[in-house]
């Protein structure tokens, strides 16, 4: 009797398996997506929704040239992941597009962006910002301003056309002279127009401070204003340190008879780019301090930080002491539509006299350049 109902239990736990068996096959058939097409990327992704035209609430950031001090911009940017596509811009469509594949491959390591490289202006379609670059300076030689703004006044129409409601970042030099032809040219508002300006010679202003005092860069509050390059004017009478004004100590400082020579700071600002030019030899221009300053803007802009930075803005008349229709660098407040407002400053009468200086000599070589005679004829039409 026990061996029977032993068999028969046997039996019938054999019978239930194999209909458990039936159901999870039941199961899985019913959970199993069709695959057309037997491909192995069909058999990872279960669920294909078609290719994504479009990055999601993407940021992009567009550079006009990629030369040295474009790439360098370029991967400032890339390397603060700040932006989740970055469209190349050149005229050599090979170069700007081989240059983007080659980052593209070590996207990886950035925050997988789409990095794009194209002659076709069309591409820069939905730039936030737009960082014009071209053309580069090359070594000993001063900018053409006569030939940057015919190169201007081919690229900026279309460009402007294309993106016209991005804020446009000028690095071409002479930036402050070029950033007021683009203005013109774009016919943008002129908040939405700005030139990287002095920002670099302001950081290297607090470097060579904190070399001498020996302290962090970012605890002196310092800066230069008015033209980039030789003509900048170091704001000395404003320097603070916690608060306490360098001047209260040393009421000579920066000037021509202080003792302590700090006007050599003045000094080495002013040929500091030369210089490097001089050091680097072939491998120049410099770029790297101007991409790293470019990309603190472009953060400035895309997240409307509202940081106040010295850039090159629309002048017409403020308590800096210009009365003039010019491009220059003032403190300016960076946000989203670009220069929010600009900040006044108390400057002693020697600093409003060096800044007008400034003003004058920019405006000097527009007119020679003759695009306010253009714009005046422009606007008599």
């Amino acid at each position: 009797m026990d061996e029977t109902a032993e068999k028969e239990n046997n039996s019938t736990n054999s019978t239930r398996v194999e209909n458990d068996y039936k159901i999870d096959d039941e199961c899985d058939e019913v959970d199993v997506i069709p695959i057309t097409t037997t491909t192995t990327k069909n058999a990872l992704i279960t669920t294909i929704l078609g290719p994504c035209e479009i990055y999601p609430h993407r940021v992009k950031v567009s550079i006009v040239g990629v030369g040295k001090v474009g790439m360098a911009c370029a991967m400032a940017i890339l390397m603060r992941k700040m932006a989740s596509e970055v469209c190349l811009f050149d005229k050599d469509g090979n170069k700007a597009s081989a240059e983007a594949e080659d980052i593209q491959h070590a996207g990886i390591f950035l925050g997988n962006p789409l990095v794009t490289g194209t002659s076709d202006v069309s591409m820069l379609q939905k730039s936030a910002v737009v960082i014009i670059t071209t053309p580069e300076k090359h070594l000993d030689e001063e900018p053409n301003v006569k030939d940057n703004m015919e190169i201007f006044r081919k690229i900026i129409p279309p460009i402007a056309k294309f993106v016209c409601n991005a804020v446009l970042v000028i690095v071409t030099e002479p930036v402050d002279v070029m950033s007021y032809i683009a203005y013109k040219f774009s016919k943008f508002p002129p908040n939405r127009v700005l030139g990287v300006g002095t920002l670099v010679d302001s950081v290297r202003f607090k470097e060579l401070m904190s070399q001498r005092i020996g302290i962090a860069r970012s605890s002196i509050n310092c800066m230069t204003i008015g033209a980039q390059g030789r003509t900048s004017v170091p704001i000395w009478s404003s320097i603070d340190v916690a608060g306490l004004k360098l001047r209260d100590i040393n009421p000579r400082m920066g000037e021509m008879d202080d003792p302590e020579k700090w006007y050599e700071v003045t000094e080495a600002i002013h040929e500091s780019d030369e210089v490097l030019n001089i050091k680097k030899g072939p491998q120049g221009p410099n770029c790297w301090a101007v991409g790293i300053c470019i990309a603190e803007i472009v953060d400035a802009v895309i997240r409307n930080t509202k940081v106040v930075l010295p850039v090159s803005t629309h002048i017409r008349n403020c308590n800096h002491g210009v009365e003039r229709d010019v491009y220059m660098s003032v403190p300016c407040v960076i946000g989203r539509e670009g220069v929010h407002c600009t900040v006044r400053q108390k400057l002693t009468d020697q600093e409003k006299l060096e800044v007008q200086a400034c003003a004058d000599s920019i405006r000097s070589i527009l007119r020679e350049c003759g695009i306010l005679q253009e714009m005046c004829e422009e606007a008599e039409k």
